[in-house]
């Protein structure tokens, strides 16, 4: 034994730590990492297990494997009711029948977790929020803060707990901003209603009553679907706050370049279309702000650092903050934008709560939208209904929130059959409904592809919708080809990721002699940005297009707001091919048409039916989508749920407050 291993084993035996090394923890749990391992060691370092027993401290590290392996899944803790007298990182292996067992692959046997009260009163007695670890020099940690809380019967790391803290009190502080509805308020909030909506359909106008519930609160949430008119609504509310306040700073933002780009489009289409709808005087239109920019640029990001230039000791100069496609946007960063934001600043959030959680820590929309419909106060609803001169319906089915408005009706999709159907279905968990829907052939917007391989249906797809872009005549022809079409995968690696798949592609377009054999760099490369870049304003995400400019020359076109400029292709940051896209990079964004391909086993983690739902909304005229239908059901029955105690810590700091019945 080497005098490393030695001391590892030494060192392992001093602690009680039930695993020498990584590699002995590996021979028996099944899909830890390497820094699952050492961050659950440094946890046990940090905390007093004196007078624990052994059994006791290696309780005490699954837990802290689990939370570490939680916190890679996007949690912001480890909810300890989930694993209580579970076996979690068991090797799933079985063999078929009469079919050895492949003797390289050992069997895992993982590792129980003990009943919930069990788990609860460990943690309780190791862990309190209140104390800091004990000062022994053996471990390093002289009187240094716990890296980890136990709190709502909830395990997290203190980052993240305080992540959590911070952006509860933020918003509990906004909520208690909100205007009462005095007869003023009333009567003044009537009057800009009257100005923006002049025509009325007997029924229920959720969007009248998004604008007429946010206009006197400086916090509210405007969700829906695709095409349910969020963007046209908020355009209305903006004019509505320029109303009360001409001289308003307004910001409006996104969490990527893309979805900043397409707000910024909308926001210009909803104001164009607003013409005789309404009684806005120009001056108010002009005002309205038609340019959004991205979360990171508003904040100010500081070069080679992950701080930003505004916080709480140099904060934004707005009155009103729009953030738009809030699903995308991670515990911590969310936070970092209520800490910049002056006290009076109203903050606006638009989103769709059934779409996938960021890529990062959280789930901030669904915890915020923990509802799926609108649930108004008595108060709030009479307020509404006054100011709107509608009737609205009784809200008894949950706890009231009322800075939440859903709009429901969706413009997009017909109600009947189609994209907008499927969608619906998927996202309720209707496995087999929405199979039967899909596979349906007398729909002409949903299309189902079972008869073909994976290569023939590349080379179809490659041909129809990626071949125009190599015989565009200028950028602007090339970019909209590039736009009307995308094809999704859940997955990065395997047959059916995106790698394989712009592979695939690119060896058609070899085959059509649309671009050069073994040449990385080719006219009509579309392509997308991995990392930030701040002095070529490129973000994550951005896409663009490898293009010959008039003189022949290949450069890299991205569109802004005044058409597409044109970069050096050796001032580019990191990027990657992007003729098929991961669905989680797609949020953001829509194609006229898009071909989903699913992996063909049903044991892939990410498939879930916000994912599935999400790809299917990319689409606003045809959907294909490629996949077997033990996958598809698998998908559709699985559900994400992130562990967070942003609603309970909302729950507590109102009391009854926001959320009474």
């Amino acid at each position: 034994m080497s005098s490393f291993s030695l001391y590892n084993k030494q060192r392992a035996e001093l602690k009680h730590l039930p695993y020498t090394n990584f590699y002995q923890l590996q021979a028996t749990l099944e899909g830890i990492e390497a820094i699952d391992y050492y961050l659950a060691e440094q946890l046990i370092e940090n905390v007093n297990t004196d007078g624990l027993a052994a059994q006791q401290i290696s309780c005490l590290f699954h837990l802290f494997l689990a939370l570490s392996v939680s916190q890679r899944d996007g949690h912001s803790c480890l909810a300890i009711q989930a694993i209580a007298n579970t076996t979690l990182w068991a090797s799933e292996q079985k063999a078929e029948q009469g079919e050895l067992t492949n003797s390289l692959a050992e069997n895992k046997v993982g590792y129980h977790f003990h009943q919930h009260a069990q788990l609860c009163a460990l943690l309780e007695k190791v862990l309190d929020k209140e104390l800091t670890a004990p000062a022994q020099s053996n471990r390093g940690f002289h009187g240094e803060q716990l890296l980890v809380i136990f709190e709502y019967q909830q395990l997290y790391l203190r980052r993240y707990w305080q992540f959590e803290q911070e952006l509860a009190q933020f918003i509990h502080r906004k909520i208690g901003q909100n205007s009462n509805a005095d007869r003023q308020s009333v009567e003044q909030a009537k009057h800009i209603v009257q100005s923006l909506f002049t025509t009325t359909t007997g029924q229920v106008d959720w969007q009248l009553s998004a604008v007429c519930n946010a206009l006197n609160k400086t916090f509210s949430i405007i969700a829906g679907g695709p095409g349910t008119g969020k963007t046209y609504t908020v355009t209305k509310l903006l004019a509505g706050l320029l109303m009360q306040c001409p001289d308003a700073s307004i910001a409006m933002v996104a969490p990527t370049g893309k979805a900043a780009q397409r707000l910024s489009e909308s926001i210009v289409a909803a104001v164009n279309s607003f013409g005789n709808n309404t009684q806005i005087s120009p001056d108010i239109l002009a005002r309205i702000p038609t340019t959004a920019s991205t979360i990171h640029r508003l904040l100010g990001v500081i070069k080679n650092s992950p701080n930003f230039r505004h916080h709480q000791h140099n904060l934004l100069a707005l009155d009103v903050l729009l953030i738009d496609e809030v699903s995308m946007v991670d515990l911590p960063m969310m936070t970092r934008v209520f800490r910049a934001l002056p006290e009076h600043c109203r903050v606006i959030l638009l989103g769709d709560a059934d779409q996938l959680p960021s890529v990062a820590t959280g789930s901030v929309l669904a915890d915020l939208a923990p509802w799926p419909s609108t649930q108004y106060s008595t108060v709030n609803k009479q307020f509404i209904e006054s100011c709107s001169e509608q009737e609205l319906p009784d809200f008894s089915e949950n706890p009231a929130i009322d800075y939440l408005t859903y709009l429901t009706f969706s413009r997009r999709f017909s109600g009947e059959g189609g994209i907008g159907s499927l969608a619906k279905l998927t996202i309720a968990g209707h496995a087999e409904q929405s199979w039967l829907r899909l596979t349906s052939a007398q729909d002409a917007e949903v299309k189902f592809i079972n008869n073909k391989s994976l290569t023939e249906y590349i080379n179809e797809l490659t041909e129809q919708f990626y071949q125009p872009i190599f015989k565009a005549t200028s950028i602007e022809q090339a970019f909209t080809y590039l736009e009307r079409f995308r094809i999704l995968a859940p997955t990065r690696a395997g047959e059916f990721g995106l790698q394989n798949l712009n592979l695939l592609v690119e060896q058609q377009l070899l085959k059509l002699k649309c671009m050069p054999f073994k040449q990385e760099l080719y006219h009509g490369r579309p392509i997308m940005i991995s990392q930030n870049h701040y002095g070529v304003n490129l973000y994550n995400g951005d896409i663009g297009l490898l293009f010959n400019d008039a003189n022949g020359k290949l450069m890299a076109y991205f569109a802004d707001n005044e058409g597409y400029r044109a970069i050096s292709i050796a001032r580019l940051p990191a990027f990657e091919t992007v003729f098929a896209m991961t669905i989680h990079k797609t949020q953001g964004s829509e194609f006229e048409n898009v071909a989903i391909i699913l992996p063909q086993t049903r044991s892939n983690r990410l498939l879930s039916r916000e994912l599935i739902y999400t790809g299917i909304t990319r689409a606003k005229k045809q959907l294909q989508l490629f996949c077997t239908k033990e996958v598809w059901t698998a998908a559709v029955a699985q559900k994400v749920s992130r562990a967070s105690g942003l609603t309970q810590r909302l729950l507590k700091l109102y009391q009854i407050g926001i959320m009474t019945k």
